[in-house]
């Protein structure tokens, strides 16, 4: 009795991706970079698992974001095991931060400060769009144990050596302080509602200010309806206020900012010292003032920022959005520490977004191998040939020379030429007979089709004169 074959469809899920090597290379060649910059101020590697427990990504409040879970699929074997003793409260990361917080109440004798870089695949359920996927990595690189203003400072100091050293030029870092925000809160007497008010603010970008107020006033639908602020004019117009101060240089704005909490907030006037010390601190460090601005609309949506907050945006991609985002978040391990109030500040890197804005800019190009050299094998059948070839591989790796040899079905010297220039590899050895009866291999240049017959050894002077 035959069976059928049921054939499955190869598709991805919404949100996920597939990334095949041309693209798998540009990542990492960035990452590397990337990684070479956190070193350089630093920060250590750290590595932490996929998946959390439920109370410690959420720490048991209400959830305002989606986020996936999992759970144990049970085999036919394991059916008479009761429900009851599967713990089922596994959740997969939405970011690297809350984790981090975990490893530091965790680990109470690290050093501090503790100055961590971490890179990971984090998951969260938001619609799908361009450069935002469900599953995606984020480069993290954090302080934890320093109070100090320099240490919100050092974040922008690495954002720009991070663009600089990814050869992006039109970039801008803006930064605010939630002090100030909480500041505003406090002086429309919204303080407990402080974070709904801020994941408004936090739109301004996609529904601008009419759009901000319409959502402030807003009148709860029924009585579950939680998201209402319901606002009154009067608070919605110092909303507007706060909102509308500008100016035609940072000091301008700080001086609207302290005409508007004189007396009304000393939240809102520490803000103020904040933003003032971090803007002269750039200076003295000489971080072109075209590459940072002071911007009070930068709100970050997550509850657990306490002071300054920041966002990198590409300017030549305005509608990207953020590709490099973080903020203080003091006090993050009281939930697991009560009363501890461990300071910490850093930011994030949105890989898969910068990349996908290269890409878009030109500033990255797709490789399809990382192969310096193929090595062909003349004749399969002969195996004085085959082992010249062999041995030819393993001399030229004992060099650094990324070394790849030919291992497919067809072995005529055209396929394997074909083969080299499909994968854009810059040069092929080859070695026949009469270069093994010379002791030598030919040399291909496959940009400039060249060939030479050379030693072994003057292949690999070559190769490395021209690649390096």
């Amino acid at each position: 009795m035959s069976t059928k074959t049921i054939t499955i469809k190869p598709e991805l899920l919404g949100g996920f991706r597939d990334m095949l090597p041309g693209e798998a290379i540009m990542f990492q060649d960035m990452i590397a970079t990337i990684r070479r910059v956190y070193e350089s101020f630093g920060f250590v590697p750290l590595e932490t698992p996929c998946m959390e427990r439920w109370d410690v990504l959420t720490g048991n409040a209400k959830v305002e974001k989606s986020i996936f879970t999992a759970r144990i699929a049970r085999g036919i074997e394991d059916e008479k095991i009761a429900n009851a003793t599967w713990e089922q409260n596994y959740t997969l990361r939405f970011d690297l931060t809350v984790p981090l917080a975990r490893v530091v109440a965790a680990y109470p004798d690290l050093p501090k400060p503790f100055k961590r870089y971490q890179i990971g695949r984090v998951w969260r359920g938001e619609k799908p769009q361009a450069g935002r996927f469900r599953e995606f990595y984020q480069f993290d690189f954090d302080t934890i144990g320093s109070n100090s203003i320099l240490a919100d400072v050092e974040v922008i100091q690495v954002m720009y050596a991070t663009m600089t050293a990814l050869g992006i030029k039109n970039f801008l870092i803006r930064f605010n302080t939630r002090k100030l925000l909480n500041g505003l809160a406090e002086l429309v007497n919204c303080r407990e509602r402080a974070s709904e008010m801020l994941r408004v603010i936090d739109k301004l970008d996609k529904i601008g200010i009419e759009g901000v107020l319409v959502e402030m006033q807003r009148q709860p639908d029924n009585e579950y309806d939680e998201s209402a602020l319901a606002f009154s004019a009067e608070q919605a117009t110092a909303v507007e206020s706060f909102l509308e101060i500008r100016g035609d240089s940072t000091q301008d704005v700080i001086a609207q900012l302290k005409e508007f909490f004189c007396g009304k907030s000393n939240v809102g006037e520490d803000g103020i010292r904040e933003i003032e010390i971090i803007v002269a601190t750039l200076r003295v460090l000489d971080i072109p003032e075209a590459n940072w601005c002071f911007d009070l609309s930068v709100a970050r949506g997550l509850d657990y920022y306490t002071g300054p907050v920041f966002e990198t945006v590409l300017t030549d991609l305005s509608k990207l959005g953020s590709v490099f985002s973080g903020g203080r978040f003091d006090g993050l391990t009281n939930r697991f520490m009560p009363g501890s109030n461990i300071p910490g500040v850093g930011a994030s890197v949105g890989v898969d977004r910068l990349l996908v804005g290269m890409q878009q800019l030109g500033l990255v190009t797709v490789k399809e191998t990382l192969t310096d050299v193929l090595v062909t094998i003349f004749d399969q059948s002969d195996g004085a040939l085959r082992n010249a070839s062999l041995h030819c591989c393993a001399e030229l790796r004992s060099t650094g020379i990324r070394t790849e040899l030919y291992l497919g079905e067809d072995h005529t010297l055209r396929a394997q030429l074909a083969y080299a220039q499909r994968k854009d590899i810059p040069f092929v050895i080859i070695i026949g007979p009469d270069e093994l009866r010379q002791k030598k291999a030919q040399l291909k240049n496959m940009s400039k089709r060249t060939q030479q017959v050379l030693t072994v050894s003057e292949c690999v002077a070559t190769i490395c004169s021209l690649t390096k």
